[in-house]
């Protein structure tokens, strides 16, 4: 269900190295993805390290 996402995650760890600390973004998405699907555990974003990236998206979305 979240295909889209996991691939442009991984083309931009392969375009960057693998240098996972460049590709926050596509991380991030490709969670919410997973989140919103159930499939994985909810978790808040700022738990999972993505605090600094919050843009103030709507409150319910990011308090899993």
């Amino acid at each position: 269900e979240c295909k889209n996402f996991k691939e442009k995650f991984m083309k931009c760890l392969r375009d960057n190295r693998f240098e996972n600390a460049l590709c926050r973004n596509e991380s991030k998405e490709y969670l919410e993805c997973r989140m919103e699907r159930q499939l994985m555990a909810p978790e808040p974003l700022e738990k999972l390290g993505f605090a600094d990236l919050m843009d103030g998206k709507s409150e319910a979305k990011n308090k899993f």
